[in-house]
């Protein structure tokens, strides 16, 4: 039997009740949060918790128990017995059920938070061999800086990935490469790592912020700084990164083969550097 968290408690996770006045149901009025467990740890959590504080804030949603989310994370793994293998926790926290309009309730009703685990097999093929990804037109909105729940334009961009044969949509802006449906993207251009700035235009990932400390830990050379997407012939190599695969090298973008169709030196160190972070934080 599964084991969900819901409004303060856990519960069967068939149990769970959600109205249909919600908003988060009705609007997508709400974010959410995913973080990795390691049998043992999960992965720089207080990045995550801030994040989720942040989220929360630029939503005007107040939900008193962030700090509780990490407890929260673990009672769900014991709960449902996957403290010893990977796994995943998703929480989401919407403003909550309320009549239909598009204003705010007032007076304010009580966020709806909900969240779940479940154990997975990491895609070891990809991490090693790397990944094919498209490209197209960001059709998303101006605030991916936040982790929101309305994500049709992602979910249809990725599908179509999927439907081609490919394992990311990485999306343009204005001629610029911001991120990928689910992940953010780096480029290795003449030795210098490349990834878009923090900005409205990209979500502020964990991993992104932590291969960029591990990156520059390792003496690589650094330009928080948009590739232009005519630029992709000096590309010579790349990589996304999130929360659930980590690092997954990419060798061919938008139908270009990447260097010479395998992962490249730099993406390998920084691979190799993370690797050895996690084995030295699990001991």
């Amino acid at each position: 039997m599964e084991i969900a968290y819901f409004n303060g408690k856990f519960i069967p996770k068939e149990e769970v009740k959600i109205s249909p006045d919600d908003r988060g149901f009705l609007f997508g009025d709400g974010i959410y949060e995913v973080v990795r467990w390691y049998e043992g740890f999960f992965y720089d959590m207080n990045s995550h918790v801030t994040r989720l504080k942040r989220s929360l804030r630029e939503l005007r949603i107040n939900w008193d128990d962030t700090d509780k989310f990490p407890t929260i994370a673990s009672e769900l793994l014991k709960l449902n017995k996957l403290e010893t293998q990977p796994a995943m926790v998703y929480l989401q926290i919407t403003r909550g059920a309320a009549c239909r309009t598009h204003s705010f309730p007032s007076p304010q009703v009580s966020p709806t938070s909900y969240a779940y685990a479940w154990g997975f097999v990491p895609d070891r093929k990809s991490e090693e061999n790397g990944t094919k990804v498209m490209m197209k037109d960001d059709i998303r909105w101006s605030r991916c800086d936040i982790k929101s729940v309305a994500l049709l334009a992602n979910t249809i961009s990725y599908q179509e990935a999927r439907e081609n044969g490919l394992n990311e949509c990485i999306f343009v802006r204005n001629g610029l490469i911001t991120e990928g449906s689910h992940s953010n993207i780096f480029f290795v251009i003449d030795g210098t790592l490349f990834t878009h700035p923090e900005s409205n235009f990209v979500l502020s990932g964990i991993t992104r912020k932590n291969i960029l400390r591990i990156a520059q830990d390792s003496g690589i050379k650094i330009r928080e700084e948009a590739v232009q997407e005519n630029r992709i012939r000096f590309i010579q190599e790349a990589f996304i990164t999130n929360t659930s695969s980590e690092i997954t090298p990419v060798i061919e973008l938008g139908g270009n083969s990447l260097g010479n169709g395998l992962p490249g030196p730099v993406t390998r160190l920084i691979r190799e550097k993370f690797e050895a972070e996690l084995k030295a934080i699990k001991g």
